[in-house]
């Protein structure tokens, strides 16, 4: 048999004109096949072995024509075993293919090419496996190894340019400029390295190709409204609005022109113009919820300019939404309007509606849970963000909310990872490293706290959270009391009416055996209002101090009252001590 899979054509006519066939009961390998070496392989032996693969090549091509791939792998297993031809293995390597057995289908397209090196139609074969297998880079690989055969292979130059697009984008330029060079003008490659350039940014050289595509075909309106949406992020709106412009002289109702250069207008701040062509694109499209959606997001974008929009934008929103219910975008922007004219609990109620409809913009998201947030929905925050964080895996601000919402919870584990999250996305955020400092102090993991309090404080020096809740942790250890106290003041020199803060002070005042000046400042704090449970025990524990021993049983009364689970507290007043 000879290697070339075509030759097979002539043997499998032959054989069927001439009626030879052969049983299954007769077809077994001739044993002088396996004769200890150093014995030859008489020529009669050899000729029966290849009429016996040959019959079961030409009945795995028969299955092949049919569709049965797998009886077809058997019959080249069969014929394999008489003759270990290169065309066999190929054969074998395309079904395995077929079925999906992408590394049965490689090993056989490897034996192939190791039997014959030099046959370009086994490398691209062997290729084609490894793109199905999703192995690029070896894809890669057998292809300039078919360019090393046949430099002049387009179709290999072709799909080595596509590989590259991905990873190496200037790479694929250069193959698919040089296939410019040797074939001639081409669509579909001019496309192809217009939007490459694209996509790097190279807007001017995207341009040029755009150009030379409309060249080719000069009324193709695909190709005038890309270019004039490259020249437009060329910087280059005046190129971009004469395309469009020339377009709409050939089509007055070409909506897509009429849309995109309104859009230009606006951004160019010729609100006149733009809105001219808005009220055009309406009259065409007037049932067009897309439409409506479009003008009235435009609209929006003028309202500080032109207050009187704000309910032409309502109205055609809320006909897009009436059209489109499934749809997140008309409820996100009518959230928006509501969010202007100060309608909060409308707005809410909009951005809610997005995330139900899975909308694809995190700010809905991001709004409904830092209101659930602030009026300590922790629940709901918890549920919102766990799918929006599914949605959104890369947005750090998902993790940052609900590492808060489980901290407000007492989940200190899930909120510890959630946190940790955030601060992978987002390392030098001051917020997520002040909150996992807390929740790691509150775990009592001061070496990590501390860690995080430090690097919070290096990229915000003046952070007043931070130095609180840092000089609070210190303070609580007895470490570094005198460092504590300057964190303190400087909290408290910031927000002067933080009960918080001024609790901190009056404590480590207390630590340092500053009774006096404790007692002042925690009489502020509680004195600011919403004062906790502690800031109550602290003023009773100060006046103990101080020899006041009835007001510092008042204080630690009250504070049972607002805690009555304060087992530690309660043994404190029924002592009447420290």
């Amino acid at each position: 048999m000879k290697s070339n899979g075509i030759i097979w054509i002539i043997p499998v006519v032959f054989i069927l004109l001439s009626g030879c066939s052969a049983t299954k009961e007769a077809e077994k390998p001739d044993e002088s096949q396996t004769q200890p070496s150093g014995f030859a392989i008489p020529n009669h032996v050899k000729e029966a072995n290849r009429e016996r693969a040959l019959k079961h090549f030409i009945d795995g091509a028969l299955h092949d024509s049919k569709g049965d791939y797998a009886k077809a792998i058997l019959e080249y297993q069969d014929a394999l075993r008489y003759d270990q031809d290169p065309a066999i293995y190929f054969a074998l390597s395309k079904d395995y293919s077929l079925l999906g057995k992408h590394a049965l289908a490689a090993q056989s397209g490897q034996e192939a090419i190791l039997l014959d090196s030099t046959n370009v139609s086994y490398r691209e074969n062997l290729a084609a496996i490894y793109l199905n297998a999703g192995q690029r880079d070896r894809a890669v690989s057998e292809y300039e190894g078919v360019l090393t055969l046949d430099s002049n292979n387009t179709g290999a130059w072709y799909a080595l340019a596509r590989l590259h697009q991905a990873k190496r984008p200037l790479k694929a330029i250069e193959i698919f400029e040089r296939l410019l060079d040797r074939e001639g003008e081409s669509a579909e490659i001019l496309l192809q390295v217009a939007q490459l350039y694209a996509v790097l940014g190279r807007f001017d050289k995207g341009a040029e190709y755009y150009e030379r595509l409309l060249a080719l075909e000069p009324g193709n309106r695909i190709f005038q409204l890309q270019l004039a949406e490259i020249y437009q992020r060329a910087g280059k709106p005046e190129q971009a609005i004469s395309i469009l412009e020339k377009m709409l002289e050939v089509d007055e109702g070409d909506v897509e022109a009429i849309a995109t250069l309104a859009d230009l207008h606006l951004q160019r701040g010729e609100f006149q113009r733009a809105s001219a062509l808005f009220e055009r694109l309406l009259e065409i499209e007037e049932d067009n919820p897309e439409v409506k959606l479009r003008v009235g997001a435009a609209y929006i974008g003028q309202v500080e300019s032109d207050s009187t929009l704000l309910p032409k934008a309502k109205k055609l929103l809320e006909e897009a939404a009436r059209d489109m219910p499934q749809n997140w975008r008309p409820f996100w922007y009518l959230g928006i309007v509501a969010d202007m004219r100060g309608e909060d609990s409308a707005a809410t109620a909009f951005f809610e509606q997005v995330t139900r409809l899975g909308g694809e913009t995190f700010e809905a998201w991001w709004i409904v849970g830092t209101r659930a947030f602030e009026a300590a929905q922790h629940d709901k925050v918890i549920d919102l963000m766990e799918r929006a964080k599914k949605l959104f895996p890369t947005d750090f601000r998902s993790y940052l909310l609900l590492g808060l919402s489980y901290s407000q919870q007492g989940k200190n584990q899930d909120a510890a990872a959630n946190l940790r999250k955030s601060l992978e996305l987002n390392p030098n955020d001051v917020n997520a490293l002040g909150s996992l400092a807390l929740v790691l102090d509150g775990m009592k993991r001061f070496e990590e706290s501390d860690s995080l309090y430090e690097r919070a404080l290096e990229l915000e020096p003046n952070s007043s959270i931070n130095l609180n809740n840092y000089s609070y942790s210190l303070a609580e250890r007895g470490l570094q009391l005198e460092r504590a106290l300057a964190m303190a003041l400087e909290a408290v020199k910031d927000d002067s009416l933080n009960s918080s803060y001024l609790d901190t002070l009056g404590w480590i005042y207390y630590k340092l055996d500053r009774f006096d000046e404790a007692a002042l400042y925690i009489e502020k704090a509680i004195e600011a209002g919403d004062a906790s449970a502690v800031v109550h025990e602290h003023l009773g524990d100060i006046y103990y101090k101080l020899g006041r021993s009835d007001e510092a049983a008042e204080y630690w009364r009250k504070a049972l009252d607002i805690d009555s689970t304060n087992a530690e507290l309660k043994a404190k007043i029924e002592r009447g001590s420290l």
